[in-house]
C-alpha cells in the first residue's frame, strides 16, 4: 500500500509539472511577426466598411496581436466562424480569383488552428505559430483587397499622356497669345 501511494504521489507530481509547464507556456503572449502591417487604400477602406464580415474578421484577427497562447485556445472557433463569414459573404466588387484564393488560405490556416486548439493537448507552439500565420495571411488578404482599386499601367500611361496633351496645349496657347514685341533699334 505504501508503495501504492508514493507511485500516486510521483504521478501527481509529474501531472502537476506538465500542467504547470503547459499553463506557464499558454500563459505567454502570442509572437506575431509584424514584418509589414498593411493599410487599406482609402476604396477599400469604404467598400470593405459595408462588408460586415470583413470587420467582425478584422476585429478578430487584430485582437490576437494581444492575446495570450489560451485566449487563442479559447476564441479560435470564433476566429474560424468569422473568416468562414468572410468567405460566405464577398461583395461584388470583391469577387476576383485573387481575393476568393486568400480567402480559401485564411480559412484553411483557421482550420488548422480550430483544430490544435481543440485538441486534447494543443501544443503551445503550433497555436503560436498558426495564430502568426492567420494574422500574417489577414494582411496578404488586406495586400488583394488594395489591388481591386490600384490602377494598372495602361491607366497612368494615359493620364500621362493627358498631362502632356494639356501641357502642350496650355504652352502653344500662351506662345499664341503673347504680343509680338517690335525690337527697338
Amino acid at each position: 500500500m505504501a508503495c501504492k501511494n508514493n507511485n500516486e504521489d510521483l504521478n501527481n507530481n509529474k501531472t502537476d509539472t506538465f500542467q504547470e509547464k503547459n499553463a506557464k507556456n499558454f500563459s505567454r503572449q502570442v509572437n506575431i511577426f509584424k514584418d509589414r502591417k498593411v493599410n487599406l487604400l482609402p476604396e477599400a477602406e469604404e467598400s470593405s466598411a459595408n462588408w460586415m464580415a470583413f470587420t467582425t474578421a478584422k476585429n478578430e484577427i487584430e485582437r490576437i496581436d494581444n492575446f495570450t497562447l489560451q485566449e487563442v485556445v479559447n476564441n479560435s472557433n470564433n476566429l474560424f466562424k468569422s473568416i468562414q463569414g468572410l468567405q460566405d459573404s464577398i461583395p461584388t466588387e470583391f469577387q476576383k480569383r485573387t481575393i476568393k484564393a486568400r480567402l480559401n488560405v485564411l480559412l484553411t490556416k483557421a482550420y488548422l488552428l480550430e483544430g490544435e486548439a481543440s485538441k486534447q493537448t494543443p501544443s503551445a507552439k503550433q497555436i503560436d505559430t498558426l495564430s502568426a500565420n492567420l494574422y500574417k495571411e489577414f494582411e496578404n488578404l488586406k495586400i488583394q483587397l488594395n489591388e481591386v482599386f490600384r490602377k494598372s499601367i495602361e491607366d497612368f500611361e494615359f493620364e500621362l499622356d493627358e498631362r502632356v496633351r494639356i501641357q502642350d496645349s496650355l504652352s502653344s496657347s500662351k506662345k499664341n497669345s503673347l504680343p509680338k514685341l517690335k525690337a527697338k533699334r
